[in-house]
């Protein structure tokens, strides 16, 4: 059903390259039985995907890990093939090297201006280092996508009518198919940027010469911001670099004060004197009103090319979770495209450049145009 609507929609007989975004609630032989579905119904040359535990479409959002998405293109449009990488959870780095590799011979060494398109099996995998190797093997090319979502059997990726575990799928989109991509942050900040001066591996030791916390204490203190006894939902971390000062140009990740060192603030992953800190919190509004300003950007940075299809990854932590209600961001793209061809999914991270090099990304919302 899925994939009839899907062509008809489109005005296609079949295509070329079909998208698969399956409910976490099937199992194996499901997952393969929907892929031959999918495939025997488009006639698609490739078949790509993942599982997760929410769909969203141009109009929709639906928080129910049943559900199957299929977004189709026509064969006219010429794209490399799909790339398929195992192994990435026992050397993470060499397989994003091997992925990126591969990705810029898929392009003939055109990346500029083409946006490689990643879904990764997220268990035990350490995404950093393995986007690290992506921008090894491939400098300079743009990387957006996510880590699937899974139920009690874990995540899988799909390639052709095969559901995998521990495995990345990539689809590399040449610069001739106009892709573009956006990021929106689920948070407000209650502080600017603020330089890292001081540091042991994880643990900030000084923001801007000065004790973390007492940095922190003065910024709630000041007028407008809640003291951190009456705030209801934890404060995060945005960490960016001094030479990236734009609306998205961080990465959220949590923080705790260290019981051994109270004057410190520890992150789940090391940071380099020199970074930049700006503390954030986890905000309906700050969200939508981010996610406004960041299809503002697309539309801008897109001019007169309407896109034809686009893909959103959108995290778990997001939807109603953070608005109370589904279906938020789906409304917003289509007030700014219309009746966009759109596929998306509840991911477990995202992907998206930042501050010059793909990261992994937590309560955002990637927004991937084409066509």
């Amino acid at each position: 059903m899925a994939s009839e609507r899907a062509l008809s929609s489109a005005h296609l007989p079949c295509a070329g390259l079909a998208v698969v975004f399956a409910g976490a609630r099937h199992d194996e032989d499901e997952f393969r039985g929907v892929l031959a579905a999918v495939a025997r119904a488009t006639h698609a040359a490739s078949v790509i995907g993942c599982s997760t535990t929410g769909i969203l479409t141009a109009i929709d959002e639906l928080e129910n890990a049943n559900a199957v998405a299929v977004l189709v293109l026509d064969g006219d449009v010429r794209l490399p093939r799909p790339l398929v990488e195992s192994g990435v959870r026992n050397d993470p780095r060499a397989a994003g090297i091997r992925l990126g590799r591969a990705a810029v011979a898929d392009l003939g060494g055109a990346i500029a201006g083409a946006i490689l398109v990643v879904l990764v099996d997220p268990h035990d995998l350490d995404a950093t280092a393995f986007l690290a190797g992506l921008a090894e093997g491939a400098p300079g090319l743009t990387v957006a996508g996510a880590g699937a979502s899974g139920g009690e059997a874990g995540a899988r990726v799909f390639s052709g009518q095969s559901a995998f575990a521990g495995t990345a799928v990539a689809l590399a989109l040449p610069a001739t198919v106009l892709p573009t991509a956006g990021t929106s942050h689920g948070c407000q900040g209650v502080s600017g940027p603020l330089p890292i001066t001081a540091v042991d591996g994880n643990v900030i030791l000084e923001i801007d010469g000065r004790s973390p916390v007492d940095v922190l204490k003065e910024i709630l203190d000041q007028p407008g911001n809640r003291p951190l006894g009456r705030l209801s939902v934890p404060l995060l971390a945005g960490i960016g670099e001094p030479a990236f000062y734009g609306r998205s140009d961080y990465i959220v990740r949590p923080f705790l004060v260290p019981e051994d060192d109270p004057r410190t603030l520890a992150v789940p992953e090391a940071v380099r004197t020199g970074q930049t800190i700006r503390f954030t919190l986890r905000d309906a509004i700050g969200a939508r009103d981010d996610m406004k300003a960041m299809l503002d950007e697309q539309v801008q940075a897109r001019g007169n090319h309407a896109p034809s299809f686009g893909l959103y990854f959108n995290c778990a932590a997001r939807g109603s979770a953070l608005y109370g209600q589904s279906g938020l961001d789906p409304e917003l793209i289509h007030r700014r495209f219309g009746d966009l061809a759109l596929a998306g999914i509840e991911s477990s991270f995202e992907i998206a450049p930042t501050c010059g090099r793909p990261q992994v990304h937590m309560l955002t919302g990637v927004l991937l145009l084409a066509g």
